[in-house]
């Protein structure tokens, strides 16, 4: 059975009372001193470590954030690394991307290991083999493109 685990050991047994953890009656949400999600998903995670292991979390945060062949919505922390797995936006003080695929990255580092593709990125430093499939001129491209076509749609839907 998919199951995602708090690993503070003073924690076992709180449920939504006093200590460091609170987990939502459905499991939607956790907060804890250091969550693991293995084969499972999980709504939100509020924690200082957050590891995820073939499993999915819609929105992470923590200082450290780490996926391993999962997915997750969205991650915000100190330390964001995806090994194998997908994120849908990832904002960090450092980031490390091995084999993923990134939506959207906004990080002061970033450290690619292995191919990695990349839509958007924002970064102070960038090292490693990474494919980003805008740049600056793309992004302003998509930007006027999106701008007019929204513009044809809102006058489209005014006219009828």
């Amino acid at each position: 059975m998919p199951e995602a685990m708090p690993t503070d050991p003073t924690a076992a047994g709180d449920h939504l009372g006093a200590g460091s953890l609170g987990i939502d009656e459905d499991g939607a949400w956790i907060e804890a001193e250091a969550v693991e999600v293995h084969q499972g998903a999980v709504g939100r995670v509020d924690a200082v470590d957050v590891a995820v292991t073939q499993g999915f979390v819609g929105a992470a945060r923590g200082d450290r954030v780490s996926v391993e062949m999962g997915a997750l919505g969205a991650a915000l922390g100190g330390e964001v690394s995806v090994s194998q797995g997908a994120v849908g936006t990832m904002i960090a003080r450092e980031a490390r991307v091995e084999q993923s695929f990134v939506r959207t990255l906004v990080a002061q580092t970033v450290n690619v290991h292995r191919p990695s593709a990349v839509v958007f990125m924002v970064a102070q430093r960038v090292s490693g083999d990474v494919k980003v499939l805008l740049d600056w001129r793309g992004a302003l491209a998509f930007g006027a493109a999106a701008g007019l076509l929204a513009g044809l749609f809102r006058r489209g839907r005014r006219g009828g």
